[in-house]
């Protein structure tokens, strides 16, 4: 079956035709058509969005708003001016720990998070409590089980009235799982914060009707340019964003929210705001219950090859019907992540292995990631090199 997505789309992986790439929760390669906005942003007129009064710098600035509306209605927010473009989900998470947070906590309270899951979803957090230690601000952590899912029993234990904010990933980035928000019980008054950068493009978020308030995108796990992302902050949690006037910019004035002036201090990047905005498109057009369902049948055919080679054994719960991340993990008896991946490379097959940005990671874990552009027969040489590493045992 060819991929959901021709692999004739983008161009790194038809300059290598034999290679397999199962690492699209690193980073996806651009499309064409995003490759052919980002040009066409670069290649005309130099202005920069929110300075100078003269055409060039008023038409920058237009379809700058014009791709913050389309990047906010593929993430179902209400309004626009609840996303914000950053330089990715890193500096969106940060920016949400630094900006938000002080106010939103300025009585007191706890920030439950995860200690499992991604650093750069947990440090800014943890730098927040720590700061704000003197003022009762404490981080509470809950755990995952062995299969990556949240413990619903563990979570219960850690909330409670004094929860003030909910630290989550919505798909976790080694194994693969998706958090139900609603089967967790989150205090009515604690505001979720959750991690969108292995959903966003493989999974509709619709965050309007979510339980989450906050959360943060990675353009560059979604076919945008590197070093883009976004991040959505409910209009009703505005007023607690610290927004410094002394950086305001020169020139027309250009408010749109609390959080825009707050999160794009400086120059804009509207080139790059127009290539993830066109990547947003280029997925619409397919259909993200399509590319979900696409990733569930990939990463059911691999996870049930994989189950029939001795040794090897899988890191995240069964998949199960129903749209899947294409995200999961596995093991070889005996042998490090970092062997079985260059093992793997050797055969053209490209997959993640490393410390996958956890504290304290499985040295021997190695994820694979599935996207559009994959298809069966990526999935076939996958077992196949994945049969010959656990031989080496």
């Amino acid at each position: 079956m060819p991929g959901l997505g021709s692999r004739q789309q983008f161009p790194s992986l038809t300059a290598e035709p034999d290679l397999v790439y199962l690492d699209a929760a690193s980073g996806t390669p651009c499309p064409e058509p995003v490759i052919a906005q980002l040009t066409a942003e670069l290649r005309g007129p130099a202005a920069n969005p929110g300075r100078g009064g003269h055409p060039w710098a008023r038409d920058a600035l237009r379809r700058f708003e014009e791709s913050r509306a389309t990047v906010a209605a593929f993430l179902g927010a209400s309004f626009p001016d609840e996303v914000a473009f950053t330089r990715g989900a890193t500096g969106a998470m940060a920016f949400l720990a630094d900006r938000w947070g002080p106010g939103a906590l300025a009585n007191g309270g706890d920030i439950l998070y995860c200690p499992g899951d991604h650093l750069s979803t947990v440090r800014p957090w943890l730098r927040l409590a720590e700061r704000m230690r003197d003022q009762g601000v404490r981080a509470v952590a809950y755990r995952r089980d062995r299969l990556g899912r949240i413990d619903p029993d563990d979570f219960a234990r850690a909330a409670s009235d004094r929860t003030a904010v909910v630290v989550a990933t919505d798909v976790h980035n080694l194994h693969g799982t998706r958090t139900d928000l609603d089967a967790l019980a989150i205090p009515p008054a604690a505001t979720v914060c959750l991690d969108c950068s292995q959903s966003a493009g493989r999974l509709p978020l619709r965050l309007a009707e979510s339980r989450a308030e906050l959360a943060v995108v990675s353009g560059h796990k979604m076919f945008g340019p590197p070093g883009t992302g976004t991040v959505y902050v409910r209009r009703g949690e505005h007023h607690r964003i610290a927004v410094d006037r002394s950086a305001a910019r020169s020139g027309p004035a250009r408010h749109v929210s609390p959080l825009t002036d707050a999160a794009e201090e400086g120059s804009l990047d509207g080139a790059g705001a127009a290539a993830l905005a066109s990547a947003t498109v280029f997925l619409d057009a397919i259909g993200l219950d399509r590319v979900g369902a696409h990733l569930a049948t990939l990463a059911a055919r691999f996870a049930d090859g994989a189950s029939r080679i001795g040794g090897v054994t899988l890191l995240g719960p069964p998949v199960e019907t129903g749209p899947h991340s294409g995200i999961a993990a596995f093991a070889v008896d005996g042998q490090a992540g970092a062997d079985v991946a260059f093992a793997l490379e050797r055969r053209g097959v490209y997959v993640r292995a490393g410390d996958h940005c956890l504290d304290g990671p499985r040295e021997d874990a190695v994820r694979v990631s599935f996207h559009l552009y994959n298809d069966e027969n990526d999935v076939d040489r996958l077992l196949q090199g994945l049969a010959a590493a656990a031989e080496r045992d």
